[in-house]
């Protein structure tokens, strides 16, 4: 049996013991049962892998039920929370700048922006915005009195979060610590 390779010279087709193989007309990958001592080897090499990752996953998350986790670590809702929230004025800093190529000014609201919505339970709100500049800011249900501000380009005043009043320069989403 002969397959084809790319420069056209015919080759012998190689035995395969397990895993994907050519089939010879179409080069199309066809598998192959596993067989052998080798296939054994790289399930147990798998396997072994998989353990590890299951304890210390499992032994972190125990460590924590007990104490021996940092105070400082923030809790998964409201890590969840503040990704959302970063992660939507970053997709508004993004929409705004192509709603400015179309339109030579930014959007005075969020509602002028197609295809813009924001993830479940996060609000998002343009607080100002002109030819030159806008302000933006995101806050979530699940974390009362915090917030993430944005603003690009000149604004009149820059915008500060709710509960630190933290502001950062051109284009750089700062929020509050959960």
């Amino acid at each position: 049996m002969r397959t084809r390779q790319i420069s056209g010279r015919p080759r012998p087709a190689a035995r395969h013991r397990g895993g994907p193989r050519e089939v010879p007309a179409a080069g199309i990958p066809a598998l192959v049962p596993l067989r052998g001592l080798g296939a054994y080897r790289s399930w147990r090499r798998i396997h072994r892998w998989l353990v590890v990752i299951l304890l210390s996953t499992v032994g972190g998350g125990m460590a924590r039920a007990q104490g021996g986790g940092s105070p400082s670590t923030v809790s998964g809702a409201s890590a969840a929370a503040i990704a959302a929230m970063t992660g939507d004025l970053r997709r508004l800093v993004s929409a705004n700048e192509v709603y400015r190529a179309k339109t030579k000014r930014y959007a005075a609201a969020v509602g002028a922006l197609t295809g813009f919505r924001p993830s479940a339970g996060v609000s998002v709100s343009v607080l100002t915005a002109s030819a030159t500049g806008w302000a933006g800011k995101a806050t979530a249900a699940s974390l009362p009195g915090k917030s993430c501000v944005v603003s690009v380009g000149v604004v009149p005043t820059p915008p500060k979060t709710d509960a630190t009043g933290r502001s950062a320069p051109d284009a750089v989403v700062v929020c509050d610590p959960a």
